[in-house]
């Protein structure tokens, strides 16, 4: 029986990156956010490469960079795992949230999204009475569904994650076809997502993981972080 030849999309240099390297990737309209995972430092770059912006995270071996409800979330791919939201102007670290089974599966990619395509936060937890009620301590977050969404890619257990982006709750769970997931965007209600052992990209249902469609890179030893811009390029 015939087979069909994987389609291939050969990468060309733009520019270099701000720093060692890169390993977290975000196009936004001023440019993409970069994070590096040699240095821990996160910079917004215009599309020519000029530095804008850049701060520290608490991130190590930054991972994973997303942009959405009006923060920057880096991700830090070492034990437990873990993504930090940051204010984009101050590179202030607003919060930090543990992933589900944070002692494995690391963390590659993620990729902020709004509540849809029917997906709905967990109802609120119940108050509970504070323990010094003369000296409240805060609440842990701002509940359910107050800041959107976050997809992960978990490269050690082929599993990308879809949780709540305040309080870390499992939304949902998609199959991975091989293992070394990492960068990924949407693309009209489907989740595109690299994985770096031959460049792979699958195009996937969000709803189960099925694949519809598979294309490769070349021109690059290793594709690690991946985003697409508005006006359609794809950068890794």
């Amino acid at each position: 029986m015939a087979t069909t030849a994987l389609r291939t999309v050969h990468a060309k240099v733009i520019f270099k990156g701000p720093a060692i390297q890169v390993n977290g990737l975000e196009a936004v309209a001023e440019g993409l956010w970069v994070s590096d995972q040699q240095n821990d430092q996160t910079y917004l770059i215009d599309y020519s490469g000029k530095i804008l912006t850049s701060f520290h995270s608490p991130a190590r071996n930054a991972s994973g960079t997303s942009f959405g409800s009006g923060s920057v979330w880096v991700a830090s791919n070492v034990k437990p795992s873990m993504v930090f939201r940051h204010n984009p102007y101050t590179g202030q670290c607003l919060a930090a949230i543990h992933l589900p089974n944070p002692e494995k599966g690391g963390v590659h990619g993620i990729q902020w999204r709004p509540f849809e395509l029917g997906v709905k936060p967990h109802p609120a937890p119940e108050p509970e009475p504070q323990i010094f009620p003369t000296a409240h301590g805060g609440a842990l977050n701002a509940g359910p569904g107050v800041s959107g969404t976050l997809w992960v890619t978990r490269p050690g257990t082929n599993v990308i994650d879809h949780i709540d982006a305040e309080t870390a709750e499992v939304l949902g769970q998609i199959p991975f076809p091989v293992s070394r997931s990492h960068g990924l965007y949407w693309e009209n209600d489907t989740l595109v997502v690299v994985e770096t052992n031959h460049n792979h990209v699958y195009r996937l249902d969000p709803a189960n993981g099925n694949v519809l469609d598979e294309w490769q890179i070349t021109g690059v030893p290793e594709a690690h972080a991946m985003s697409r811009s508005a006006d359609g390029r794809v950068w890794i």
